[in-house]
Order: C-alpha cells, then structure tokens, then sequence
C-alpha cells in the first residue's frame, strides 16, 4: 500500500491531509460525488448522475502508482476524514498521454485547493515518466479552463460544447515553480522531496 501523505492547510486555515487513493477508498469516493453539487458533477462526469455506477466506482480506486494515479484531500477537521478534493491521471500505455481529472467539493473551491492537487500530481507524474496530460472538459467551465491555462494548457481540439486542453508536465513543473509560491504548494514540493530520499535510502 503506498502509505505517502502530506498534511498542510487551505487559505482558510482549515487542515487538509493528501494521500494517494486505496482500494478501500470506494465508500468515501462515493460519497464525495454524491456531496458535489449537481453541476460541479455534471462538470466532472458530463451527467448529473448522483449516484456511481459500480463499475465506474471500481475503476475509480483501481489505482496501480503506474498508469492509473490518484490523490485524494482529506479534511482533517472531521471524524470521518471525508474526501474534499480528488485528481487523477490516467495513462494510455499507448501514446503515453494521461488523461487529467480534477473535482473539488463546492465548499472548497478558492481555497487553494485546486493548485495543491495540480501541484501534487506534476510531482507524481514526474516520479511515474509521465509527460503528457490532456484534459476533456466542458466549454461553459470557466474555472477548469482558467486552471489548464494557467498551468500552461493548450486547446488542441474542440467540438463546441467540449474542448481538450494540452498540457506538458515539465512545463507545468517550471510555471508552478516560477510563480509566487503558496504556503501549501511548498509543503507539496517539501514532501516529495522526502518521498525520493526515502526512496533512494530503500535503493542503496
């Protein structure tokens, strides 16, 4: 089990966990969808849908640290620890492009939360050789689109209601470290840090 975590906190103060998402994670995934509003959901999985189909549930926590990474936000303030945030990626063993997923709880968003989940998957995927990510999302998300763009996301398809952005890892890496960097995304890069030398001590 990858026992990876990260504690930090939002712009609110308020104490986040992040840790790669487990098989076990099924019930809390499924419940953080169901806390989303209807349209951040509609935003995520292009359909309302409150309720998870099994199958799409299963291959939501089928994550393998290879081609398939996911983390999850933590809130630490509750008993439960519910999910707030998750982002994944998921590679094609193809073409080696990673298809990009992000969804926050609606009470979380303009918190920073969105910026530590991007910060924590160019780390992952760096470690993974992961270097291309692409993200399908709907023209009328203004927010997601502003994300890719900032993280220097490129619009290589549309078909009107739906775009594609584009997006190189390492050009990611170089923007979120060339900005102002945020308390959180620090604790992020810090952690990471920590992860390869303990990686490296296990390799000698």
């Amino acid at each position: 089990m990858d026992n990876r975590a990260i504690y930090t906190s939002l712009k609110t103060g308020k104490r986040i966990y992040l840790r790669p998402i487990r098989p076990q994670d099924s019930l809390r995934i499924r419940e953080t969808i169901a806390n989303l509003s209807e349209r951040s959901r509609y935003y995520r999985f292009f359909s309302g849908m409150k309720k998870v189909p099994e199958p799409v549930l299963e291959r939501l926590v089928a994550v393998d640290g290879v081609n398939h990474l996911a983390w999850g936000a933590l809130d630490l303030g509750e008993h439960d620890l519910p999910a707030i945030g998750v982002i994944r990626v998921v590679r094609d063993p193809k073409s080696g492009v990673a298809e990009l997923a992000i969804a926050t709880l609606d009470a979380f968003h303009n918190t920073g939360l969105a910026r530590i989940l991007m910060a924590v998957i160019i780390c992952d995927c760096l470690q993974a050789g992961i270097e291309t990510m692409q993200a399908n999302v709907l023209a009328e998300n203004k927010k997601a689109r502003a994300l890719f763009k900032t993280f220097g996301g490129v619009c290589t398809h549309s078909d009107g209601a739906y775009l594609t952005y584009t997006l190189d890892v390492a050009k990611m890496d170089e923007l979120i470290h060339g900005v102002d960097i945020p308390e959180a995304v620090n604790d992020v890069f810090h952690a990471f840090d920590r992860f390869n030398a303990y990686k490296s001590r296990l390799a000698g």
